[in-house]
């Protein structure tokens, strides 16, 4: 893991912070493939890496967390190694979504006043 996408700070971040790891680095990856046209900021901590989207979204396919990690993966595995996230999140078989905001109840974001 290295390396760090971003250093500098972005506008309305969310995403997982997760304990260091295969599963951290995977993540990191794919938060890169599935937010494209987004900076992903990724920050080693040593004992976590936080991982940020900009935009007030970040989105994470089960699919690409386990084409990642080269092995069958499930969801469940994510909660397990993320202690904390930035914003709201949305839990599926297939996908996990963070945001910022207000939530309609069409599962569409809701921009707040003044925003």
């Amino acid at each position: 893991m290295g390396e760090e996408a971003t250093t500098a700070a972005i506008s309305r971040p969310a995403g997982p912070v997760m304990q260091s790891g295969e599963i951290a680095r995977a993540v990191a990856q794919a938060a890169e493939i599935d937010n494209p046209g987004r900076t992903v900021n990724v920050r080693d901590r040593g004992s976590y890496v936080r991982i940020e989207v900009e935009g007030g979204e970040c989105i994470l396919r089960r699919a690409t967390i386990e084409s990642e990690l080269g092995r069958p993966f499930r969801l469940a595995e994510l909660e397990v190694n993320m202690p904390s996230f930035v914003g709201r999140i949305e839990t599926g078989t297939e996908i996990v979504r963070f945001y910022t905001g207000k939530q309609d109840t069409s599962g569409f974001p809701v921009k707040e006043a003044g925003k």
